[in-house]
């Protein structure tokens, strides 16, 4: 029998009672500081995450209660919503708000070269710049805490908490200027600020003639149709999604100018803008260089240039004068001078002179933006529909980027700002250019136009007769405002009791038969590029 060799056995190692004890009695420790840790970082931490503080009129704060949660601290900050005599508001660890009943939303966050994107209530994307336009109403911050619901020249959507800041309204070192208008000498003037730490206002921008008068002082609208002696007023209405309580609540209010489609027609020839440009503006030379001397401008002897356009493409002359001037700053930019570029087409934010498109000259400029980017592109239903498809009226809205919002310059609601400019109010300056023109020439082309405005009614049918068995030749865009110009009233169908219905001039351009839009026009009809709509479906308000 073989015998077993010595110390190749392993042998188990043994504690003393003692040791063992100690063992378990540091283990034990061990857990019972680590669950301390737990327990001292939460009641540290966790109850200074959010904060319930009330802000009084005059800016002071109180703390009324400490939360682990934001949708806890946000349920109980609705319950306080429900008082009226307090603002609640909702601080992070870092004493930033990210919920308030009354504040603003501050877009000047980023360098002037970058816009914020947002997402709209109808689920599209737009985006805006705030070195343009600072401020937009706060409206609420999502259960998530990643998004924030706002308003701002008409448009109302969401953006991401974390690229704009909310303010306190009531607090006057964070908000030292804020959008408002005031009625001055028979006219609305919107003031608007691009700092909310600044008290001067950059903006002054005359939006038109009210005949009814309206009250001194500050009048306060982040659409320029409803506008509210109390900013708290008009914040509630805004989430209620409504306007009951404007000052002006059965009448909105529409800038002419800013609400007049491409399609109109203006009174005035080519004389008369080159007298405008010379002996007006003072420009009597084409400039050689750039920067151009104080009597040179790339606008310099242009007007038929303007009119064969509006003639041609269906692109109203003074409409696309005054949005040249506006984007050139009178036919003197650099852009304008060194690539004939008068609209700054391709003029992107990041780098604008680098990627700005260039033309022969400024005529070839001029008729482009007429035929392409308008009466192709801007102001057209179908736009970026493929050719081939020849697109029925249901289609055509459907194509990925189509840009059609309405035939006016608009604002970020409704009309070409929607997705045109990063200005939020870039529809407002040019509609003054074009209001300072015609006011110079004599006011022949102001109200010369009756316009028509559908109120809440997207994807309203426009037909080719005035009756529903007739083709439907587009739809209206997923627009709060669609404005239209109303060319007569006919009798037709019978639509909920009223066989009224309107002729008015379509955007886009009809084929021979008059039953379906050409998708790639070229030349514009406003003889026959009419299309009727149904009195019944106008709200008669703001008509």
């Amino acid at each position: 029998m073989a015998q077993k060799q010595k110390g190749t056995r392993k042998r188990k190692t043994k504690y003393t009672k003692r040791a063992q004890r100690l063992q378990k009695e540091a283990l034990f420790s061990g857990v019972a500081l680590a669950l301390f840790l737990i327990l001292l970082v939460s009641f540290h931490s966790s109850p200074n995450r959010f904060r319930l503080v009330l802000y009084h009129s005059d800016a002071s704060m109180e703390v009324v209660q400490y939360f682990n949660s934001y949708p806890s601290a946000k349920r109980e900050m609705d319950q306080w919503m429900e008082q009226e005599d307090f603002n609640p508001a909702i601080l992070d660890e870092h004493d930033n708000i990210i919920a308030i009943r009354y504040g603003v939303v501050n877009f000047r966050t980023k360098t002037c070269g970058e816009n914020t994107s947002y997402t709209l209530e109808s689920g599209e994307s737009g985006y805006t710049n705030g070195c343009y336009g600072a401020d937009a109403a706060y409206l609420e911050t999502d259960y998530h805490r990643k998004k924030v619901r706002f308003k701002q020249s008409g448009a109302v959507g969401w953006v991401n908490l974390d690229e704009i800041e909310i303010r306190n309204i009531n607090d006057p070192s964070m908000v030292k200027s804020i959008n408002h208008y005031r009625y001055e000498s028979g006219h609305i003037i919107h003031y608007g600020t691009t700092d909310l730490n600044n008290a001067d206002y950059a903006l002054s921008i005359n939006i038109g003639k009210r005949e009814q008068a309206f009250p001194e002082g500050h009048l306060y609208s982040y659409d320029g149709h409803y506008f509210y002696e109390d900013y708290a007023t008009m914040i509630d209405d805004y989430r209620n999604n409504t306007y009951e309580h404007s000052i002006n609540a059965s009448s909105p209010y529409f800038n002419y100018f800013q609400f007049l489609t491409h399609r109109s027609k203006s009174s005035y020839v080519s004389k008369d803008i080159n007298w405008y440009i010379s002996s007006y503006l003072g420009y009597w030379a084409k400039p050689s260089a750039y920067p151009p001397s104080d009597v040179e401008s790339q606008l310099y002897n242009e007007g038929y240039a303007f009119v064969d356009a509006q003639n041609s493409y269906g692109a109203n002359a003074m409409m696309t004068l005054a949005l040249a001037i506006n984007e050139s700053g009178y036919g003197k930019s650099e852009i304008a001078i060194s690539k004939n570029n008068l609209f700054g087409h391709a003029a992107y934010d990041y780098a604008p002179s680098e990627n700005a498109s260039g033309y022969k000259d400024v005529s070839a400029g001029i008729a482009t933006h007429a035929s392409i980017f308008l009466n192709k592109g801007y102001l057209n239903p179908c736009d970026q529909s493929d050719p081939n498809d020849n697109p029925s009226a249901s289609q055509c809205l459907n194509k990925s980027g189509n840009r059609y919002r309405g035939g006016y310059f608009g604002d970020k609601g409704s009309g070409m700002n929607m997705h045109y400019a990063s200005d939020p109010y870039w529809g407002e300056k040019a509609a003054q250019y074009y209001r300072n023109i015609d006011t110079v020439l004599g006011g022949a082309d102001e109200s010369r136009y009756t316009l028509k405005i559908l109120h809440w009614k997207p994807k309203t049918p426009m037909y080719a007769l005035p009756d529903t068995s007739s083709k439907i030749i587009f739809y209206s865009p997923q627009v709060e405002e669609y404005a239209l110009i109303l060319l007569g009233e006919v009798t037709g169908e019978e639509i909920q009791g009223n066989t009224t219905w309107y002729k008015v001039q379509s955007d886009g351009v009809l084929n021979n038969a008059r039953n379906a839009l050409i998708v790639d026009p070229s030349n514009y009809h406003p003889n026959t590029d009419v299309v009727y709509v149904p009195a019944a479906l106008f709200d008669t308000s703001g008509n």
